[in-house]
C-alpha cells in the first residue's frame, strides 16, 4: 500500500527541486546581467534623447539668430535712409506742397525729381516698394501703385492694418522699427513695414516706409537642414486663444496664414508657450497628430513663435533600434542560462530522487529494497550511508519487536484503573467549580452595584449643589440685566437732549452765514466807494478786501460746521434707534432668565427626593455582597481540595497513558516493517 504512493510524492520533490536550482541559477546568472543592460540602456537612450533635444534647440536658436539678424538689417537700412539728405529734403518738399495742394497728380509731379532715386533704393535693398508719409497719415509718395499718393492711414480702410499701427509707433516714439508680417493690399499676400521717423532741425517731418516681402523670411524658414525627412520650422502669431500659422509647412504647404489651431489643445503645447515668449523642448501629437520632438522659442522682431520640430519616429529611430537590439541579445542570453541550468539541475536532481525513493520506502517500511551506485561523486556517499543505514534498521527492528509484546499488555491494565478513578473526581471537580464562579460573581455584581449606587447619590448631591448655584447665579444676572436696561434708557435720553442742541447750533450756524453773505456785500460796496474816491481811498479799499475776505473764510467756516452738525445729528439718530432696539434685547433676556431659574428650582425638588432613594438601595446591596462574599470563601476551600486530588490523579492517568501510547506506536510501527 505504501510504494504506489510514494512515487508521485517523490516525482513532486524532483520538480522543486529542479525548479528552484534553475530558478536561483538564472537570478544569478541573469540578475547582474539585466540590471547592467538596463543601466547602460538607460543612459544611452537618455544621451540619445539629450543629443535629439540639443540638436533641436540649436536648429530653433540658429533660425531665430538668422530671422532677429535679418530683422536688425532691415531696420537699420530704414534709419539710414531717413537720414538720407536726398529722402529728408524729398519729405520736406513734398510736405510743404501736399499742405498746400488736395490733388494727388501735383504730389507726383512734385515727386518726379526724387521718383528714380527713391525707386533704385528700393529695389537695390529687396524692398518691394517705398513710402514718405506725413505725420498727420496722408501718403505723400509710393514708388508702386498699392497705395496712392494722397491716401490717409486714418482712413477706415487703412487705420488697422500694420503700417499704420507702425507709422503711430515710429511718430510717437521717434523710432525705428518693423511691424508684423500680415495680409495687405488687393494681393493679400503677407507683407511688413520698416518704418523710420524723417527729422529736419530736430523735429519730426514724417516717417518713411519700406514695404519688406516675406520670401526671404520663408526661404529660412523651410530650410530644414538638419531635420531629416520628417522635420519642418513652424512659426505662428497668437491672435486671442488662437495660433496662426504664419509660414508654409513642409507636410501641408498652403498653411501660412490659412492654419489656425486652438491653444487649449495638447497639440498647440509648443505653438502656445513659443508666442508667449518661452523657451521649452517637448514631445507632443501636432497639427497631424503625429507625436514629435520640438523645441521652441520666441522672435520678438516678429511676434512670433518658433517651433522646430521632427516626428519621433524619426528622432528616436536609433534608440529604438537599440532597444530591439537589447531586447534579443537578452532573450537569446535567457535562452542559453535556461537550457545550461536544465543540464546541471539533472545533472544533481537524478541521484537525489533516487535516494529519496529509498529513503520513502524506507519510511514506509520496507527494508528489502537495495540501491545501485553508478558514480564516485558526494551523491554516491549519500547512498552507501543510506544502504548501510537500512541494514542497520534491520536488526533493530527484529529485536524491538519482542519487547513492545510484553510493555503492552502492562499498560494496558493499568490505564482502565486510573481511568475509572479520574471520571469520578472530575464530576465533584466539575460541580464545585461551577458553584464558586456563580457566588463569586453575585459577589462582585453586589460590590459593583454599591459603588455605582453610592456614585450615582454623590452625583445627585453635587447636581443639586450645582443647580442651587446656578439659579443664584440667575437671580444675580436678572438684576444686571434690569440695570442694564435702566442705563440704557438713560443714555438714550441723553443723546435726545444732544441731538435739540446740535439743532440750536443748526439754527445758529445758518444766521452766521447769512450775517456773513451781508459782510461780504457790505466789503463790495465799500470797495466800490473806494474806487470812486481814487487815491484817498486806497486804504479803505485795502480794509474792504480783507473785510470781504474774512466774510469768505466766515461762510466757509460755517458751513464746515454745519455739515459737521448735520452728521452728527445723524450719529446721534442712530444711536437713538440701535439703544431702543438694545433695552428691548435686553428685557427680552431677563424675561428668559427669569423662566430659567423657575425650571432649575423644580429641578433641585427632584434631585433631592432621587438622592434618598439611592442610599436606601444602597443600604440593602452592601447587606447583600457581605453574605455572597462569605459563601464564596467556603466553596473556594472545597475547589481547592477537589482540585488537589483531580490533579494527582491526572498525572497518574497521564503517566499510564503515556506508556500505553508508547507501547502502542512501538507496536505499530514494528508491525508495518518488512524484513
Amino acid at each position: 500500500m505504501t510504494e504506489p504512493n510514494s512515487t508521485p510524492h517523490t516525482e513532486k520533490k524532483h520538480q522543486r527541486l529542479a525548479r528552484r536550482l534553475l530558478f536561483w541559477f538564472l537570478l544569478i546568472a541573469l540578475l547582474p546581467c539585466g540590471i547592467m543592460t538596463a543601466i547602460t540602456a538607460r543612459l544611452a537612450n537618455r544621451a540619445l534623447e539629450t543629443s535629439v533635444q540639443e540638436r533641436l534647440v540649436q536648429i530653433a536658436s540658429a533660425r531665430s539668430t538668422q530671422l532677429e539678424s535679418y530683422a536688425a538689417e532691415r531696420v537699420r537700412d530704414g534709419t539710414t535712409l531717413s537720414i538720407a539728405p536726398t529722402v529728408v529734403t524729398a519729405m520736406s518738399q513734398l510736405s510743404s506742397v501736399g499742405l498746400s495742394a488736395s490733388n494727388p497728380t501735383i504730389l507726383e509731379e512734385e515727386a518726379t525729381a526724387y521718383a528714380p532715386y527713391l525707386r533704385d533704393v528700393a529695389t537695390s535693398r529687396g524692398y518691394e516698394s517705398l513710402l514718405l508719409i506725413h505725420v498727420d497719415g496722408t501718403v505723400l509718395y509710393s514708388s508702386t501703385d498699392q497705395l496712392k499718393p494722397g491716401a490717409k492711414l486714418t482712413s477706415e480702410s487703412l487705420g488697422t492694418t500694420e503700417l499704420a499701427k507702425s507709422f503711430d509707433r515710429s511718430r510717437t516714439l521717434l523710432q525705428s522699427e518693423m511691424c508684423q508680417f500680415a495680409p495687405f493690399g488687393k494681393s493679400g499676400k503677407p507683407t511688413a513695414f520698416v518704418t523710420s521717423p524723417i527729422f529736419q532741425k530736430e523735429k519730426v517731418v514724417g516717417v518713411l516706409a519700406l514695404q519688406l516681402p516675406i520670401d526671404r523670411v520663408w526661404q529660412i524658414l523651410t530650410d530644414t537642414t538638419g531635420l531629416g525627412a520628417t522635420g519642418e520650422i513652424l512659426t505662428a502669431e497668437r491672435i486671442d486663444n488662437t495660433a496662426r500659422i504664419t509660414t508654409p509647412l513642409r507636410h501641408r504647404s498652403d498653411a501660412a496664414y490659412e492654419l489656425t489651431i486652438p491653444l487649449t489643445v495638447e497639440k498647440a503645447v509648443a505653438a502656445r508657450h513659443a508666442s508667449s515668449g518661452n523657451r521649452g523642448y517637448a514631445v507632443f501629437p501636432d497639427y497631424r497628430q503625429e507625436e514629435v520632438a520640438a523645441a521652441w522659442c520666441y522672435l520678438p522682431s516678429y511676434r512670433w513663435g518658433l517651433v522646430a520640430k521632427q516626428d519621433t519616429s524619426e528622432a528616436f529611430a536609433l534608440v529604438r533600434f537599440q532597444q530591439l537590439l537589447i531586447a534579443g541579445l537578452l532573450c537569446g542570453t535567457v535562452l542559453l542560462v535556461v537550457v545550461v541550468a536544465l543540464f546541471v539541475a539533472r545533472s544533481i536532481s537524478t541521484p537525489i530522487q533516487r535516494a529519496i525513493i529509498l529513503s520513502r520506502n524506507v519510511a514506509a517500511g520496507d527494508l528489502r529494497d537495495d540501491v545501485s551506485i553508478l558514480s564516485r561523486d558526494e551523491t554516491a556517499i549519500l547512498l552507501e550511508s543510506l544502504q548501510t543505514m537500512t541494514q542497520d534498521l534491520r536488526l533493530l527492528i527484529g529485536r524491538v519487536q519482542t519487547s513492545s509484546d510484553a510493555l503492552t499488555n502492562t499498560s494496558s491494565t493499568l490505564q482502565a484503573t486510573g481511568s475509572n478513578q479520574q471520571h469520578v473526581i472530575k464530576r465533584l471537580g466539575d460541580s464545585t467549580t461551577q458553584t464558586v464562579a456563580a457566588v463569586e460573581e453575585i459577589s462582585v455584581t453586589g460590590k459593583e452595584l454599591t459603588h455605582t449606587m453610592v456614585a450615582v447619590n454623590e452625583m445627585a448631591g453635587k447636581t443639586g449643589a450645582m443647580a442651587i448655584e446656578g439659579r443664584e447665579n440667575l437671580s444675580s444676572m436678572d438684576a444686571t440685566m434690569r440695570k442694564l436696561a435702566d442705563s440704557t434708557e438713560s443714555f438714550g435720553s441723553r443723546l435726545a437732549v444732544i441731538n435739540e442742541r446740535a439743532t440750536t447750533i443748526n439754527l445758529a450756524v445758518t444766521t452766521i452765514a447769512k450775517v456773513a453773505d451781508q459782510t461780504n456785500l457790505l466789503s463790495i460796496n465799500a470797495a466800490i466807494e473806494a474806487e470812486k474816491a481814487g487815491e484817498y481811498g486806497l486804504g479803505f479799499l485795502v480794509i474792504a478786501r480783507e473785510i470781504r475776505r474774512l466774510a469768505d473764510q466766515t461762510a466757509v467756516a460755517s458751513l464746515e460746521i454745519e455739515q459737521v452738525v448735520k452728521e452728527m445729528q445723524l450719529s446721534v439718530s442712530s444711536g437713538v434707534m440701535e439703544m431702543d432696539a438694545f433695552t428691548k434685547s435686553v428685557e427680552t433676556g431677563a424675561q428668559e432668565i427669569g423662566g430659567v431659574s423657575r425650571q432649575l428650582a423644580e429641578i433641585i425638588a427632584s434631585v433631592k427626593g432621587i438622592s434618598e432613594r439611592f442610599e436606601q438601595v444602597a443600604e440593602g446591596m452592601q447587606a447583600q455582597s457581605q453574605g455572597a462574599e462569605q459563601i464564596r470563601i467556603a466553596m473556594a476551600h472545597l475547589a481547592e481540595s477537589v482540585s488537589e486530588s483531580e490533579s494527582a490523579l491526572d498525572s497518574f492517568q497521564n503517566a499510564t497513558t503515556d506508556v500505553q501510547q508508547a507501547a502502542n506506536d512501538l507496536h505499530g510501527e514494528i508491525t508495518h516493517f518488512k524484513l
